[in-house]
């Protein structure tokens, strides 16, 4: 083999090595969600991890005490699963926690906690970010705990459906038949599993209706082996699009009293 020959096989070798690397150092941070020194806060339902932000780490795990109780046995649980939150300082470390050093990198000025399989990451709401407040940060944790409570059930379910009961059972927003002149998620943003999309297409302010329009129409049994099984046809007698052209059809109609 030539000298040339060589060259043009060795290079791509080493530029693939290098890229391969690259992204092994920028998701060193995920290989271990706890940092040095970090507390753990031990409760009945909930387990926390925080770094120095004492008195609101505290107060996240005494509210997630109260409140995780009812919401793990609505989701079907009799005693506590093995869930723990961890709380970072800052928010950069939060997000670098689930996408490596890349996270910081996108702005995401709103992405302030997350859920992977049953741990939860949360910013603290002792330093909340460019885009939330204290209450902000404290009252996501709950919605994440419901993610963690739902992976349980199942770890690969559809962003739309864990968001829809995450909001639904925690911090979900109040429908209003104004909302409807902004437009609504697509069919195909509801079966997105962008977070990306799901924000822009105004998921936030509309799964967790989609979720409460299965409640009310079929029952919250339905809804629980929905999130188990995600097959439309078994629960519903009916396809994903039949009941999505359904709960578009209950917003413009949406009852006065509800409101």
């Amino acid at each position: 083999m030539n000298k040339r020959k060589k060259i043009a096989i060795i290079v791509p070798i080493c530029l693939l090595f290098v890229i391969g690397l690259t992204f092994l150092i920028g998701f060193i941070p995920t290989f271990n969600l706890k940092t040095e020194n970090m507390i753990l806060l031990s409760g009945k339902w909930v387990n926390v991890y925080y770094e120095t932000e004492e008195a609101a780490a505290k107060d996240v795990f005494n509210y997630l005490e109260q409140e995780t109780e009812s919401l793990t046995k609505k989701l079907g649980f009799t005693e506590k699963q093995d869930i723990y939150v961890y709380i970072y300082d800052n928010q950069y470390t939060m997000q670098t926690k689930k996408y490596g050093y890349f996270g910081p990198m996108f702005d995401l000025g709103w992405y302030i906690g997350d859920n992977i399989g049953t741990n939860v990451i949360l910013t603290s709401p002792a330093n909340p970010g460019p885009e939330h407040d204290y209450d902000n940060n404290k009252y996501a944790s709950l919605h994440e705990v419901v993610h963690a409570l739902v992976s349980v059930k199942n770890k690969n379910i559809d962003l739309w459906l864990t968001e829809g009961v995450a909001l639904y059972l925690s911090n979900g927003q109040n429908f209003y038949k104004e909302m409807l002149d902004y437009g609504v998620p697509s069919y195909a943003n509801t079966c997105s599993n962008s977070p990306i999309t799901f924000s822009n297409s105004l998921g936030y302010a509309y799964a967790n209706i989609y979720i409460e329009y299965l409640d009310i129409t079929y029952g919250w049994d339905k809804v629980l082996e929905l999130i188990e099984t995600e097959d439309y046809q078994q629960c519903f007698g009916k396809s994903k699009r039949a009941v999505y052209d359904e709960w578009i059809n209950y917003l413009y109609n949406y009852p006065e009293q509800q409101n």
